[in-house]
């Protein structure tokens, strides 16, 4: 049975919840987290005026509103996996659309995006190899010259590797492990010197061209949703504000390669939380940016209904990431411009709005 709406005012991005990239309307960026006996629990937010959230139980989920066939299957895939990070989501929503449920061009860009995280993984390691040899002095022009993954370059890598790891004094085997730990944890953000940004890194940029865009909008056009806009693009930049921060420290732990192998119990896990974080501080934008995109092919009245749904599913800071309540605020903005923030449709009508699933499906096209 439904409960009513709770005041919604998390203190930990793990209290947040990891978002879910649903084609149901209602459920479209909604979040997942772990409730009591860390059972999932879905967060949707209220359709009243007010801003609290609705707590459901994960499993009931299906038998409350009406869901896509790509939702179904999702919702089954982070119930078998137990997902509740933003990467364990990741990778169910790109298994889910690769199926082609949510339509080919979406089954593509998923495609497209898990090839890019294997050439992005193998990018990083082969970067990190290179920094390791670098810090112990062992940089090799032949090695470049001949190519990583030529026999011969192969052969001098193993080479250098060893004398890499006598001179750290430990094991082949344990450099190149610790390696590839290193390249796990820092391929999705990416490493500062990389040629090719990581997905977070590109997402921290996006965001910062959404910022930038959306000031604008909320500047120069003549519409109600204008302060919700202003408001929106506020929290984007709050959010930049701390994942530069943030960036910056994992890149320095990561250039500081030598420290890092000799330290690697304590670094590791410093490096293993920036990532982390980073990833927390991200969750739900790249929805949020896409839809803007789209949206920018859409007149002006289109583009203030796209303000007002991304409002819904803003990604507010955690009370813990910043002294600002931005939960607080985003109450007043909803109560002073109530008239603009258009409210969803009562859900348990059962009803389908195809047009807002398009929209969803439009912006799961552009690749994850």
């Amino acid at each position: 049975m439904l409960k009513g709406a709770i005041e919604y005012a998390p203190s930990t991005f793990e209290e947040r919840g990891a978002a879910v990239a649903f084609t149901t309307p209602l459920l479209s960026q909604t979040r997942v987290r772990r409730g009591e006996r860390s059972k999932l629990e879905v967060l949707i937010p209220s359709l009243s005026q007010g801003m609290g959230i609705y707590v459901v139980a994960w499993k009931s989920v299906p038998e409350m509103v009406s869901m896509t066939m790509h939702d179904r299957y999702l919702h089954d895939l982070i119930v078998k996996e137990d997902a509740c990070a933003p990467h364990e989501i990741r990778r169910a929503t790109l298994r889910a659309a690769r199926r082609g449920l949510a339509g080919p061009k979406a089954a593509q860009a998923a495609r497209l995006a898990l090839e890019e995280d294997e050439e992005q993984s193998t990018l990083t390691h082969y970067l990190l190899i290179l920094s390791i040899l670098k810090a112990v002095g062992l940089e090799s022009p032949e090695m470049l010259k001949a190519g990583i993954d030529t026999d011969e370059g192969q052969r001098l890598t193993r080479d250098l590797m060893t004398r890499a790891a006598e001179s750290l004094r430990m094991d082949a085997a344990l450099l190149y492990s610790r390696l590839a730990d290193i390249a796990a944890v820092a391929a999705p953000v990416g490493l500062a010197r990389s040629p090719k940004p990581g997905r977070l890194r590109r997402g921290l940029t996006d965001l910062m061209g959404f910022r930038d865009s959306l000031t604008d909008w909320a500047r120069d056009v003549p519409s109600d949703a204008a302060p919700v806009a202003a408001f929106c693009a506020e929290v984007a930049q709050h959010t930049i504000a701390i994942g530069e921060k943030v960036l910056g420290d994992f890149h320095r732990r990561i250039e500081a390669i030598g420290p890092l192998m000799r330290d690697w119990d304590s670094g590791i896990v410093r490096v293993r939380a920036q990532a982390a974080r980073m990833a927390w501080l991200l969750d739900g934008w790249s929805h949020i940016t896409g839809a803007w995109e789209v949206a920018q092919t859409e007149d002006r009245h289109q583009q203030a209904a796209a303000v007002n749904d991304l409002f819904r599913t803003l990604p507010l800071l955690p009370r813990t990431e910043s002294s600002r309540d931005f939960v607080e605020d985003a109450k007043q903005v909803k109560q002073a411009h109530r008239r603009s923030v258009r409210m969803l449709e009562d859900w348990r009508t059962g009803q389908m709005d195809i047009d807002a699933i398009r929209r969803i499906e439009a912006v799961k096209a552009r690749s994850p």
